[in-house]
């Protein structure tokens, strides 16, 4: 399917679910940033009595920070919001028994044997138990052979899992259509990007898609997903700093007609609409294709930058443009490159990260180093011409043991104010403390490029 025919179905898609959510259905959408943070839209039906009531709501995330909720009566008669409050004192066994102590408890032993008595105390081994209420006889159950506990009922102030609670205060009774929105931690996303070159190293079959790690304590079914890529501002909170997840990342098997992304901008930003909903589980690392495989020219450079590394690296350089293939913005990710051995088995052969990328930007991949091409930079002389004047002279041997020519990018980086005086190839100055040469090197060859730099400071 061409760019053109997949962008419109993405847009039809996008518009019928924004259509949808803006009836004001029930449903759940969130919005993931990349920065461990995401946006809950929740809707749900529910039914508020006349006058002052308590009205509770759960299924929200563990991770929610209560300070960023905002609740808003959609449809029917309107209510106001007297108190909030955020409730996360969850049961488990430990709390409850904690909250028997000093009352009579049944425990159920491995063998069915049935043990009542005042519950004395606990740890993480033992349970005692006073079966004659200070007259009689006091033990000790391992915990390892406990079958359960038998409780009269769950004790007041625990919940099953976090709720939010309103107190609300309304002059008529009736269902009501209300959305709460807040803001959770623990849940990120990043892109990933696969690319396979050809034999010539001259075009990749590029095909990306974006990994959504939850975290967050809570599942988020059918839910209109958003991504949004950029360096949003936080303010931080004394004593607590960013928290960004680190996750495991496996490589996904083309589909056919998978859901895709609309772009479009947001603030400062960029946003990704999925255009079919999606479920977000807890603690789950989820996979979604981002675009499906095109067909990106590239152009293959060995660079040799001592400031870098000692060894010939090799590149991978493109256009993030139409002209080239892409020409979308880019989120930041790793990208991943293969190539097919001499019997058409994809090997790996090296991966880089990107940063957000807008269009038409230039994307400089690191793969590796080159293993026939090697390189040797040497200071053969300095001398101080006078107090503030001094020259140095390099030499740079490119050696080439491939069975074919190459082209190697010389980069240099002088300091201060500095000319060159004289050199055997034409470098070209890039930026105030860059230059570079394009140095051919003949096949078993060997090119030696020498240039004098001046320095003034």
């Amino acid at each position: 399917m061409k760019r053109c025919q997949i962008i419109s179905v993405v847009v039809l898609l996008a518009v019928t679910a924004a259509v949808s959510q803006a009836a004001g259905e029930p449903g759940v959408s969130i919005t993931v940033y990349n920065r461990d943070l995401a946006l809950v839209k929740d809707v749900r039906e529910m039914d508020i009595k006349s006058g002052v009531n308590e009205l509770r709501f759960d299924d929200v995330a563990a991770r929610i920070d209560p300070t960023s909720v905002h609740f808003k009566v959609l449809t029917g008669d309107p209510a106001g919001v007297w108190e909030q409050n955020y409730r996360f004192d969850l049961a488990s066994s430990s709390k409850i028994l904690e909250k028997y102590l000093e009352t009579e408890i049944d425990v159920i032993g491995e063998d069915a044997d049935l043990f009542t008595g005042r519950l004395v105390s606990f740890d993480s081994s033992s349970i005692v138990l006073d079966q004659g209420r200070g007259t009689g006889p006091v033990i000790t159950l391992n915990r390892e052979k406990v079958s359960y506990i038998r409780f009269p009922r769950l004790p007041s102030g625990l919940i099953s899992k976090p709720t939010l609670v309103w107190k609300l205060g309304a002059e008529k009774g009736g269902d009501r259509l209300v959305e709460v929105t807040y803001m959770t931690s623990s849940i990120n996303w990043h892109a990933e990007y696969v690319g396979v070159i050809d034999a010539a190293d001259t075009n990749i079959d590029l095909a990306a898609w974006v990994s959504i790690d939850n975290r967050s304590g809570a599942t988020y079914e059918d839910a209109q997903l958003d991504l949004v890529a950029g360096d949003v501002h936080r303010a931080q909170e004394w004593g607590r700093g960013d928290m960004y997840a680190q996750t495991d990342e496996v490589m996904l098997a083309k589909g056919a007609a998978p859901p895709s992304f609309q772009e479009e901008s947001l603030f400062e930003y960029h946003l990704y609409k999925l255009s079919t909903p999606a479920t977000v589980a807890d603690k789950e690392i989820k996979q979604l294709t981002f675009f499906p495989s095109t067909d990106v020219g590239v152009e293959k450079v060995l660079e040799f930058d001592h400031h870098k590394s000692g060894d010939v690296r090799v590149l991978l350089e493109f256009e993030n443009s139409e002209e080239a293939g892409l020409g979308m913005p880019l989120p930041a990710g790793k990208v991943r490159m293969y190539k097919a051995d001499s019997v058409g088995a994809l090997q790996f052969i090296g991966e880089d990260r990107i940063d957000h990328t807008a269009k038409n930007e230039e994307l400089s991949l690191y793969m590796g180093n080159a293993f026939d091409v090697a390189a040797e930079r040497k200071t053969l002389d300095s001398r101080r011409i006078t107090d503030r004047i001094r020259e140095e002279d390099y030499e740079v041997s490119l050696r080439n043991h491939k069975d074919e020519d190459v082209v190697i990018r010389l980069v240099d980086h002088p300091r201060g104010f500095w000319k060159i005086t004289h050199s055997t190839h034409d470098f070209t100055k890039k930026e105030a403390y860059k230059i570079e040469a394009s140095v051919p090197v003949e096949r078993d060859g060997e090119t030696v490029v020498s240039y004098t730099v001046r320095y003034e400071y």
